[in-house]
């Protein structure tokens, strides 16, 4: 299993463009690069925030570096340059790092805007579905077995 050792926020750019109170916000994650180095890995990415109804937009673009068996570090970036997929294991805690640093840096540039922090309190699980690995935000209802966990 990988294990963050660092990372850091590169740039920010943070804009807003109307002065009524944004309805809610979306937000993005895009994984731009992964690259190992025998047993270290590197993951250039980009948080953006968007305000609704166009209030607003922030940009975080980072990197975060992990440590990996040799092995499994290679086949996790030569999976993203060939396929632009990663295990669900490695998706999870990038996830997570990437909404924790985004929400951190985050919070910072939201207050001079005037803007609510980008937050998202609950770790992110990647739940399948169909096959397919899904992104799952929060549930108010986390059962005990998995508060746990």
């Amino acid at each position: 299993m990988a294990t963050i050792t660092g990372g850091r926020i590169i740039a920010v750019e943070a804009k807003r463009d109307k002065t009524e109170v944004p309805r809610g916000m979306n937000m993005n994650v895009e994984v731009r690069d992964v690259s190992a180095n025998k047993d270290e890995l590197s993951v250039e990415f980009a948080y953006t925030v968007q305000y609704k109804e166009n209030v607003a937009t922030m940009k975080i673009t980072g990197i975060m570096q992990a440590k990996e068996e040799p092995k499994k570090a290679k086949e996790i970036a030569r999976q993203w340059k060939d396929e632009k997929k990663l295990n669900d294991e490695f998706a999870e805690m990038l996830m997570n790092y990437v909404s924790y640093a985004g929400g951190v840096a985050g919070t910072f540039f939201s207050q001079a805007l005037g803007l609510n922090a980008p937050l998202m309190l609950m770790p992110i699980r990647l739940k399948q579905l169909s096959g397919v690995a899904q992104m799952q935000g929060p549930d108010p209802k986390v059962s005990e077995k998995d508060k746990a966990a």
